[in-house]
């Protein structure tokens, strides 16, 4: 058996549902799960950061200078930055069909990156 969750809406109907004789407790409680579901209505927009747009963007366009593919090492030091930072642009630039990522021929060789 899973359980639920108990939301706040469910939670403002049961209010009121067991102080029904409190009107006061009870326009309290429809006022906020008509605020609940106002905002559940309403569509969300994704965040973005703009500094991580234009890192990948930046990223993508050195790639593309580049004749050769190129490890996430060799990029992390052209860029002055960490290798997660440039290993999560590479990741996401892949995701997007961007980049191609190449695996070493052995275990140990790093995977390189170019422009897909």
């Amino acid at each position: 058996m899973t359980e639920t969750k108990t939301t706040q809406k469910d939670l403002y109907a049961r209010i009121a549902e067991y102080m029904a004789d409190d009107p006061e407790i009870v326009a309290f409680c429809e006022k906020k799960i008509a605020q609940i579901e106002k905002n559940a209505a309403r569509p969300r927009k994704p965040k973005v950061n703009a500094e991580v747009v234009e890192f990948r963007e930046n990223v993508y366009n050195a790639l593309a200078n580049h004749d050769e593919p190129v490890t996430n090492k060799d990029m992390a030091a052209e860029f002055g930055c960490s290798a997660q930072k440039m290993s999560a642009a590479l990741r996401y630039l892949g995701r997007e069909g961007r980049v191609i990522r190449h695996d070493g021929e052995k275990k140990s060789d790093p995977a390189t990156f170019e422009i897909a």
